[in-house]
């Protein structure tokens, strides 16, 4: 380990006395990544300063200090090609590390499904790549936890690198997490860590299937427009069956199936990608058991993560998510074994979770700010287009009639209630329909929590943190007769482009009613989210 020379020159920052900053290449949520020049030895490295929360006396700041020890630590004990080398670790003026890395020249896989999914043969060619260096760190007691399509770096020479180690359970280590924390990409998480059993290697491999289903397709498919119904899918929803994945296809269903005992192991993986690379007859699912985990103990660091327990929401038990299915592929290919369709229903916790794991939903109306947005204020009556509702005949609107909340919802017939929560001992009241990628919500406060334009300011700087492009357009109106603020809500544009619609009413007796419709930004779905947003609200009813 180095100390840092913490001088800064004309060409940029030095670090450690010798790798000089050069050019930024990257940036995550536990950092960014530099090209840099190490001056000793006259070659080109990768540099990853990192981004801590608060003080350096604060805890949560020395947590994440030590898990970026942890990525260098974990990250060396890995030997395989496939894994990323660690040349160093400096530590700066402030006592932070800084982790030097080999300069994989590329781009992520990420980007190369930016611009549409690659073929069945190059995903399996991937994934053989991917699952050897997680072979070789189950082999040395490390679960990666974070495997997705950013993390996969195509370099030269058709090589493939797996990087970011930085939240790998690592055996014989204290824990890092406590009660409040979740580290991992959410749609990439597997769903035994969400329900707090930890990550094994079947976690990993989890995570792989994803990611292949994600190569084929060109879409994840637990990915949602907010956090939580995000969540909803990995627990409680089917993916699509993949559609593109030919030879493949067989084994990203075994791969995602909720039950880790019941995923093919390493063993079988390799051979099923081995066999769709070659274009050989792909193996069917082995007579052994479950793949053997007595190496890798269950970890702490998701001991801390509230468990998914309580009973089931009440009505009817929600139907699985879907997606849209992506066009047609030039070639053919042969489908998968079709699964039945497991309806489970959420728990009632499910919100909470998300609160406690330190996400950002609990947000239920978005606002503008100074820069960039704009706003009415001068006040606009709502015109409902219907006027009276509309009956349940097929084809037309179904109506919800949510007594304890005071109000009937109206929504296209194949929206199905996905969770439920609140009381009036719990506030607010919240009700989440879902049909996959337009997520309709409705929620109330018996007492309205703060005025109109706060409640929506305050929502929206929680938009913004995702990556601090969130822009909104606000405008006061009246809604039958009530006071009610619009808004209109992009944000995440860089990474995945989300649009928010909202209402929120605050009623004569101080009431306060949100309908919001979340919708990916910029895509088909986005048109169906608008005409759904604006049907419910001119249908929706307030007793």
């Amino acid at each position: 380990m180095s100390d840092d020379g913490g001088r800064t020159g004309p060409n940029g920052r030095v670090i450690g006395g010798r790798y000089r900053l050069v050019e930024r290449i990257g940036s995550g949520g536990m950092g960014t990544v530099w090209r840099a020049l190490d001056e000793l030895v006259d070659r080109e490295v990768a540099v990853k300063q990192p981004r801590l929360p608060g003080d350096p006396e604060d805890a949560a700041h020395q947590r994440a200090a030590n898990r970026l020890y942890r990525e260098a630590r974990a990250a060396a004990r890995v030997d395989h090609p496939a894994a990323v080398s660690i040349h160093d670790v400096v530590v700066d003026e402030d006592g932070l590390p800084w982790i030097v890395m080999e300069l994989v020249r590329g781009e992520s896989l990420h980007e190369v499904l930016q611009r549409g999914p690659v073929e069945a043969t190059e995903a399996a060619r991937i994934g053989i790549a991917v699952l050897g260096a997680l072979r070789a760190a189950h082999t040395v007691g490390i679960v990666h936890r974070d495997v997705k399509p950013a993390n996969v770096l195509l370099g030269a020479h058709r090589r493939v690198v797996l990087t970011d180690f930085g939240i790998a359970h690592i055996q014989g280590e204290e824990s890092l997490t406590v009660s409040g924390e979740f580290v991992g990409s959410l749609e990439f998480i597997a769903p035994e860590r969400m329900s707090g059993r930890g990550a094994g290697p079947a976690s990993d491999l989890w995570s792989l299937g994803v990611l292949l289903y994600a190569a084929v397709e060109g879409w994840s498919p637990f990915r949602r427009t907010t956090l939580e119904s995000t969540l909803a899918a990995i627990l409680a929803a089917d993916p699509p069956e993949p559609k593109q994945a030919g030879p493949l296809g067989s084994l990203i269903v075994r791969l995602l199936v909720k039950d880790p005992e019941q995923r093919p192991d390493a063993d079988e993986v390799g051979a099923a990608l081995e066999a769709v690379v070659k274009g050989w007859p792909v193996p069917g699912p082995a007579a052994s058991g479950p793949q053997d985990a007595s190496g890798l103990r269950e970890f702490a660091e998701d001991a801390g993560t509230v468990r998914l327990v309580g009973e089931p929401v009440s009505g009817p038990a929600p139907e699985p998510a879907t997606a849209p299915a992506p066009e047609p592929a030039t070639a053919t290919a042969s489908k998968p074994p079709r699964r039945p369709r497991l309806l489970r229903p959420l728990p009632v916790t499910l919100l909470a979770l998300l609160l406690v794991a330190g996400t950002w939903f609990t947000a239920s109306v978005l606002a503008d700010k100074d820069k960039g947005k704009g706003r009415d204020d001068q006040a606009k009556e709502l015109t409902p287009t219907h006027s009276s509702p509309p009956t349940n005949t097929p084809g037309t609107w179904t109506e919800h009639r949510e007594k304890d909340m005071g109000a009937v919802l109206y929504l296209p017939a194949e929206y199905k209630e996905m969770a439920r929560e609140g009381s009036a001992n719990d506030q607010p009241r919240l009700v989440v329909y879902d049909i996959g990628l337009v997520q309709v919500r409705l929620t109330k406060w018996d007492k309205s929590p703060r005025p109109l334009l706060d409640q929506a300011q305050e929502a929206h700087d929680t938009w913004d943190s995702y990556n601090h492009d969130a822009s909104t357009q606000s405008t006061r109106t009246t809604f039958k007769g009530y006071d009610a603020v619009l808004s209109d809500t992009t944000y995440d544009m860089e990474e995945s482009p989300s649009r928010v619609m909202q209402l929120i009413v605050v009623t004569g007796d101080d009431r306060m009613y949100e309908l919001r419709v979340d919708m990916p930004k910029g895509t088909p779905t986005e048109k169906k989210g608008t005409a759904v947003f604006k049907g419910a609200r001119d249908r929706l009813v307030i007793e």
